[in-house]
C-alpha cells in the first residue's frame, strides 16, 4: 500500500516524532500537516494518507473511507456466543479452551479476538500489509472495551501480530504447531455491502488461497484447517473438495478439514 504520513492539525512534539518514525518505517514521505486538508493531501500526492493522532492511527483512503481499529461486528458475535453457546466460526474450528490458533489473514483481528476469548490463550495473527498490521497491532494494545464487550478485555491483549505473507510464515513453522490454522481471505465476489468492512476492503491485499499454502497449513495444524468464504466459492476451487461445510446463519460460510 502506498501512503504518505502526516499528523493531526495541532500535533504535539511527540506526535510529530512518532509520525516521522512511522514514515521511516514504511519508507513513506512525511508531510507537515499545517493547514492542509486530508483531501488536498490525497490530491497532491495521489496516495492514501496515514494520520498519527492522539487517539491512534487513522488511514484515509483515496476513495474517501477511514480505516482505524475498532471491534466492528465482534460485539454482536460475542454476545450471541455468550447467549447461545454457538458461533459458526468457533464450531468450524471445534475450538476449546487451551487450543492454539494461527490466524493467517488477521485483517482487523475480529476473528482473532473471538478465538482468543474462547481459547483463553494467545492467538498468532499474520497480516500481509504492514500498514494495516501497524494500525491493528497498536489498536489491540490500546483499545479498552466497554459495556458488555468488557468481558473480552484480556482477549484483545492476547492477539500477537506478525507482518508477512502467510505461506512464508507457515513454512517457518514445524509440523503440528497449532491446533487450528484459520484463513479468511478477501472474498472473491462479495455479495453484500458492509459499511464496517468497506475501508478495509479498499486497501487490503486481495489474493485467495493457493493449494501450496493450504498444504503448508495442513502440515502445521494438529486438528483442523478452517477457511471463511462466501457462499458458492468452494465450488470454484477443486482443491477445496475435501473440506466440509459448517452451517452458518450469516452471509458467509466456513469450511474445514480435520487433519488428525
Amino acid at each position: 500500500m502506498e501512503i504518505i504520513v502526516t499528523t493531526e492539525k495541532r500535533p504535539s512534539p511527540e506526535i510529530i516524532e512518532e509520525a516521522r518514525k512511522l514514515a521511516r518505517k514504511f519508507s513513506a514521505p512525511f508531510v507537515v500537516r499545517r493547514h492542509n486538508t486530508i483531501e488536498s493531501l490525497k490530491k497532491r500526492y495521489g496516495k492514501n494518507v496515514l494520520v498519527v493522532a492522539d487517539e491512534g492511527l487513522i488511514l484515509h483512503t483515496l476513495k474517501g473511507s477511514k480505516l482505524f481499529f475498532h471491534p466492528g461486528l465482534l460485539k454482536i458475535r460475542l454476545l450471541n456466543y455468550l447467549k447461545t453457546g454457538k458461533e459458526a466460526m468457533i464450531e468450524a474450528m471445534d475450538l476449546k479452551e487451551g487450543d492454539a490458533v494461527l490466524d493467517c489473514n488477521l485483517g482487523l483481528a475480529q476473528d482473532a479476538v473471538l478465538s482468543a476469548f474462547v481459547s483463553k490463550r494467545k492467538v498468532v495473527g499474520v497480516e500481509k500489509d504492514p500498514v494495516i498490521a501497524e494500525i491493528v497491532g497498536r489498536g489491540l494494545k490500546s483499545y479498552i472495551p466497554h459495556g458488555k464487550l468488557s468481558v473480552a478485555r484480556d482477549a484483545f491483549k492476547r492477539v500477537e501480530v506478525h507482518v508477512g505473507d502467510n505461506r512464508d510464515f507457515l513454512r517457518t513453522l514445524p509440523d503440528d504447531s497449532f491446533d487450528v490454522v484459520y484463513f479468511s481471505p478477501m472474498f472473491v465476489k462479495p455479495r453484500w455491502k458492509c459499511d464496517v468492512m468497506q475501508p478495509f476492503r479498499e486497501v487490503a491485499v486481495k489474493d485467495f488461497l493457493e493449494p501450496e499454502t493450504l498444504k503448508e497449513a495442513e502440515r502445521v495444524a494438529r486438528r483442523r484447517v478452517v477457511i471463511k468464504i462466501n457462499r458458492g466459492v468452494k465450488d470454484l476451487f477443486p482443491f477445496l473438495k475435501d473440506y466440509k461445510l459448517q452451517e452458518s446463519a450469516t452471509n458467509v460460510e466456513y469450511i474445514y478439514k480435520k487433519v488428525e
